[in-house]
């Protein structure tokens, strides 16, 4: 086989299998995201603000987010081409990503990606835009991420991925509205922008906003809080197509929650904007010693039992053992 025969195989070796194409150029990565906070004012440049979201590059939310801090830094968008809601922390690896440039309903420029928010966001840390970040932003998202629906959400999924990339990065959501207006959220990002670019917080750390769905002028300010309880309400519907083969949609009611003193959903509930600290470190710290008291042993081994030999082929196990012994005796009459 010649070199180039081998070459041309391991390329649709690597298609086949979703792998990246042998001899594939790859993009310098930028440098660590500066982690340098101080005032505004004090700056030598204009902050640089990654905005994404899961709603899609269409997104109204995503849009007003952009807008909203284009007055503290320099932002470039890269989203989702369609609405990626709910699809947690997922990352493509089996198959390539397609990044087109699109222009935005203010005419500016970004680009979609045919991936998840943290495709999008793994895009830019890899060197799409050969520059590193200051500040992450995702949203605003239409429908509000309280409590357990972080671990669902693709808006907070986002800034997850900024976090482990070591990037300050916020997310940030709405309530829904039967008109969504966008305007008092944009304000309350331009406000978590500037205070995270102020006063910094943790390389594990990110912020995740949610704001009631009301005007601004009818709100009560900012609360920070903790994750709350979410109460879920799901059902399994099941349909025909036209062939007669049933289909499933898990829908059901919208959400609702514990509205305890102090949670995200209380402040929501409540007209206030919520403001909540999350980790990367979901260890549960305070269950480790009661971990530490169980039979950690391990499990003995399981024994197999010995196989009997399978008869020959045509021969009943059961005549070919009376047979056996009927020669033995003949054997020993013999004798």
């Amino acid at each position: 086989m010649t070199r180039e025969r081998a070459r041309l195989e391991r390329r649709d070796l690597d298609k086949e299998r979703g792998e990246p194409v042998a001899g594939g150029a790859v993009r310098r990565r930028p440098s660590a995201p500066r982690r340098d906070f101080r005032p505004l004012s004090e700056w030598d440049r204009r902050p640089r603000i990654l905005i994404t979201n899961d709603d899609g590059i269409e997104s109204r939310g995503l849009l007003a987010l952009k807008q909203a801090l284009e007055a503290i830094g320099e932002t470039y968008v890269v989203a989702p081409d369609t609405n990626q809601s709910a699809v947690g922390h997922a990352k493509t690896l089996m198959r390539p990503l397609r990044v087109r440039e699109r222009v935005l309903a203010d005419g500016s420029v970004g680009w979609s990606v045919d991936g998840s928010p943290t495709d999008a966001v793994s895009l830019a840390f890899l060197g799409f835009f050969e520059e590193s970040f200051d500040l992450v932003a995702s949203g605003i998202n239409y429908g509000a991420n309280v409590g357990d629906d972080i671990v669902y959400s693709g808006t907070v999924s986002a800034a997850w991925e900024a976090a482990i990339n070591g990037a300050p990065a916020f997310a940030i959501s709405q309530e829904y509205y039967p008109h969504p207006d966008f305007g008092l959220a944009a304000r309350a990002a331009a406000t978590i922008a500037r205070n995270i670019l102020e006063h910094g917080i943790d390389v594990d750390e990110l912020i995740n906003v949610n704001v009631p769905a009301v005007r601004e002028g009818e709100h009560e300010g900012f609360e920070v809080t903790r994750l709350g309880e979410r109460v879920y309400q799901d059902e399994l519907i099941e349909r025909l197509d036209p062939r007669g083969i049933p289909y499933y949609w898990i829908g059901g009611p919208p959400p609702s929650g514990v509205p305890e003193a102090g949670t995200d959903f209380s402040a929501v509930v409540n007209r206030r904007i919520a403001v909540t600290s999350i980790r990367l470190d979901l260890t549960a710290h305070d269950r480790l010693a009661r971990l530490r008291t169980w039979d950690w042993r391990l499990a003995e081994p399981r024994v197999e039992p010995i196989a009997k030999e399978p008869p020959e082929p045509g021969e009943r196990p059961h005549e070919a053992g009376i047979e056996d012994e009927m020669s033995d005796e003949m054997e020993r009459e013999r004798r």
